[in-house]
């Protein structure tokens, strides 16, 4: 398979690859949270992406996965691709897909932005060919719902020094053959703190880019690093002139948490359009929500701090959500 002479080996499903019209590349690794995993996986599984490839590679940890069905199967990343999100969406509810039937027609139109502004929501313009000007809400041209994409996820980050540059570089090159028209990384910013309703962030490789973000309810970053292949492949991608973006979803770091992927993913499905449904998503945040409260008294409790009686709802959210810790001081995954 892989060698110390070739650690890495791409196997693809397919004798032929594809294809794809400029498809978004919406990745997320592994880290702190597995909040950008979570939110990818959640797409491949809602959209039915088709699996197009695997990267096996002796630069990942040295460790196999337990499958659901007791089976092992040794760590790698897997690239999945949809051709037109609007076909590929199986899972929409029964009251949208009355609701098409009625008025008579193939897709979804979104009505709704974050913020209330807008109807039909613009994708992320993040096209080298776009002038630099570009912003979120310039881009008018082309269906959002009828966009392909390109999934990329995987069971580990490189482990071996430098090793992420190579790897993340082998990636572009497949991906590159694509034409695709941008890059969004998702990942994790890990604050130490249960908060009540994790933020989402952003930081992109145009600043027109950037100044949009508050209409789409991001909060701008301008300090700190994205470690690790989350933050490596949007700058890799931008010297090969794709312009990204990442988001990341507040975590304490903890827990896995769903709820910031479930946020994470909200703000994403306004930027592009996706309309997934998001039932699965919303009882994963709400298991979040019961381990972390369950997590919190187990911390009280052994320090000698739980207070006497039951508590209220509202002591319980005071103990849960402190708000006096409004520093944005954390670090990012």
């Amino acid at each position: 398979m892989f060698s110390m002479s070739k650690p890495i080996e791409i196997v693809f499903s397919e004798k032929k690859t594809p294809p794809l019209h400029s498809p978004h590349l919406i990745c997320g690794f592994p880290g702190t949270g597995l909040v950008g995993k979570l939110a990818v996986d959640y797409l491949i599984k809602e959209l039915g992406a088709i699996h197009m490839a695997d990267l096996f590679s002796s630069y990942f940890s040295p460790q196999v996965v337990i499958q659901a069905d007791g089976t092992t199967n040794i760590v790698k990343n897997s690239i999945y691709y949809v051709k037109n999100t609007s076909n590929s969406n199986k899972n929409k509810s029964s009251k949208i897909k009355k609701e098409i039937k009625e008025i008579g027609k193939p897709e979804v139109q979104l009505d709704q932005s974050i913020n209330g502004d807008s109807p039909n929501t613009p994708p992320l313009p993040l096209s080298p060919h776009q002038q630099s000007t570009t912003s979120l809400n310039s881009i008018t041209s082309g269906s959002l719902s009828s966009k392909d994409l390109i999934l990329l996820t995987g069971d580990s980050q490189p482990v071996v020094p430098g090793s992420e540059y190579i790897l993340s570089e082998q990636i572009l090159d497949l991906i590159t053959k694509f034409k695709i028209s941008n890059i969004y990384s998702l990942a994790s910013y890990v604050t130490g703190t249960f908060v009540n309703n994790p933020k989402i962030y952003g930081t992109a490789t145009n600043q027109e880019i950037v100044k949009s973000f508050r209409s789409f309810n991001i909060s701008t970053l301008d300090n700190g690093n994205i470690t690790g292949m989350n933050g490596l492949i949007l700058g890799l991608g931008k010297l090969r002139g794709i312009e990204g973006i990442c988001l990341l979803g507040e975590t304490s770091g903890y827990v896995i948490d769903a709820k910031a992927s479930k946020n994470l993913l909200e703000i994403l499905n306004n930027v592009l359009g996706i309309n997934i449904n998001m039932d699965e998503m919303n009882k994963r945040s709400k298991d979040t929500e019961i381990l972390i409260k369950n997590l919190e008294q187990q911390m009280l409790a052994k320090s000698g701090q739980l207070p006497q009686g039951v508590p209220t709802d509202e002591q319980e959210e005071e103990l849960m959500f402190p708000q006096n810790r409004k520093s944005n001081m954390g670090y990012i995954s």
